[in-house]
């Protein structure tokens, strides 16, 4: 029979409908809320679904808001009503463990963690379900995986144990314990008691698998390297040999002749040379970054936890292609996605997400794809473990934009020479004046002085020539 547990309560389920809330209309009563009214209804049946009462009552199911529709109830959901979280249990799925042999089960190959293992430090630690993307954060006191309605993940399979595994905080990041009758895998292997996780391991209960991700544990910077012991000290150098006195001359300054002996005794050392200064190589000039002018056509913005939350990533053509691999439009680090994971494509009606055969899936609020689905407005969608906010930004063709009354214009015309050219004119010049700056000029531009004294000369030598034929 379907129940509902609250702590160590357990109140049935009806055949027909079952009032959660306070008063007397309500079936199972909300202890410490009678200002409220009934707030849910469970209607019974082959597949039980929960709805709201009123338009206006909160109610979560597995910590997402009930809408205006009923909603399927699985065993393991968790229904918050009032602050209050009951547990919807089923008998069905609650019966003995079924046992399965290790190899059947060794059989069952499924994903793995890709690279290299990566050490995890205590925090951020979440589960991502490979099924249906579901994400499971790890709290302080740990995370109990198991058939029965009280744990935290609920995988109701018969060949998975009432309380199946858990993970508990350990001094050195997180540690899984297997508590089962059939065994708990990670990355394909099964674990023997304990298991400390890295991050991208992948641990498989049953026949679901769950992905894991924590904060990556900070690299310790190198330990200084520890002094030697103290070398013996070289053996000293044999004295130079004294300079020959010189006698001081009779008028040679006043100096003190008990000091003269040791100062000509000490050789004067030779001057060195100043050591080079080390000449570092230029730094590598990096070239500017240069603006893509095609507009912006869709965003992805990351919704994970850590430094990559609120990263945006802009698509600027219809067709761009989302993986870990160098030829990917966006390109993901992320162990969980594939070379090739995904493509975004926009068409007539809309864009449309399409998964590429990948290992870990590609989700749109929250169902995993199958081939392609359109992507309703601006939606959650999920690579692997990378979750992410789509959104589409304006008109990206010219017939949307003339439908909205606005012409796409193509290209710009060329300035003309005139529209080019720098203005070159200057402040007109009344009609009879010369500028005081520049010196009056005549045809060919030589200055008027000169042709007058050309004149002068050619007047001159004519006068001259006329005299002396008189003469």
């Amino acid at each position: 029979m379907p129940v509902l547990q609250l702590d160590d309560q357990q109140f049935p389920l009806k055949a027909g409908a079952t009032r959660i809330g306070a008063g007397a209309g309500a079936d199972v009563i909300v202890p410490g809320y009678s200002a409220i009214a009934v707030e849910a209804v469970i209607d019974g049946g082959a597949t039980p679904t929960i709805r709201r009462a009123e338009e206006a009552a909160h109610v979560r199911v597995n910590g997402v808001l009930l809408g205006a529709e009923p909603t399927p109830l699985m065993h393991g959901d968790k229904i918050e009503v009032a602050g209050l979280e009951f547990r919807y249990a089923d008998d069905a799925k609650g019966g003995a463990t079924q046992f399965v042999s290790a190899s059947e089960i060794a059989a069952k190959a499924g994903a793995r963690r890709t690279g290299a293992a990566r050490a995890t430090a205590a925090a951020g630690g979440r589960l991502v379900s490979l099924v249906d993307g579901k994400e499971y954060a790890v709290a302080d006191s740990g995370l109990v995986f198991g058939r029965d309605a009280s744990c935290d993940v609920v995988v109701a399979q018969n060949e998975v144990s009432r309380r199946h595994a858990e993970i508990v905080i350990g001094d050195e990041g997180y540690v899984v314990r297997d508590t089962s009758a059939n065994g708990l895998y990670v990355n394909g292997e099964r674990v023997q008691g304990s298991h400390k996780l890295a991050r991208a391991d992948v641990l498989r209960i049953g026949s679901e698998e769950f992905r894991f991700y924590a904060d990556v544990l900070a690299a310790t910077p190198a330990s200084a390297p520890k002094p030697s012991a103290p070398m013996a000290a070289p053996p000293a150098a044999p004295p130079a040999p004294a300079a020959p006195l010189v006698a001081k001359a009779p008028d040679a300054g006043l100096m003190d002749m008990d000091i003269l002996p040791v100062m000509v005794a000490m050789p004067a050392a030779a001057p060195q040379a100043p050591a080079a200064a080390p000449v570092s190589p230029p730094a590598p000039v990096s070239p500017p970054a240069v603006k893509d002018p095609r507009p912006v056509v869709a965003i992805l913005e990351s919704r994970n936890e850590g430094s990559e939350k609120g990263t945006k990533y802009e698509l600027r053509t219809p067709l761009g292609h989302v993986g870990r691999g160098a030829h990917n439009d966006v390109r993901l680090s992320d162990e969980s996605v594939s070379e090739t994971h995904a493509k975004l494509q926009k068409r007539d009606d809309g864009w449309y997400v399409v998964d590429m055969d990948s290992t870990n899936g590609t989700y749109v609020g929250g169902s995993r794809v199958s081939g392609e689905r359109k992507i309703e407005g601006s939606s959650d969608v999920r690579f692997g473990g990378m979750k992410f906010r789509f959104t589409a930004v304006g008109p990206s063709s010219a017939a949307e934009l003339e439908a909205k009354g606005t012409r796409a214009i193509t290209a710009m015309g060329r300035p003309s020479a005139m529209e080019a050219a720098p203005s070159t004119a200057k402040t007109p010049i009344p009609a009879g004046s010369t500028p005081a700056s520049e010196p009056a000029k005549s045809g060919g531009g030589i200055p008027a002085w000169v042709w007058i004294v050309v004149g002068l000369v050619v007047v001159a030598g004519v006068v001259s020539f006329v005299l002396k034929g008189r003469a």
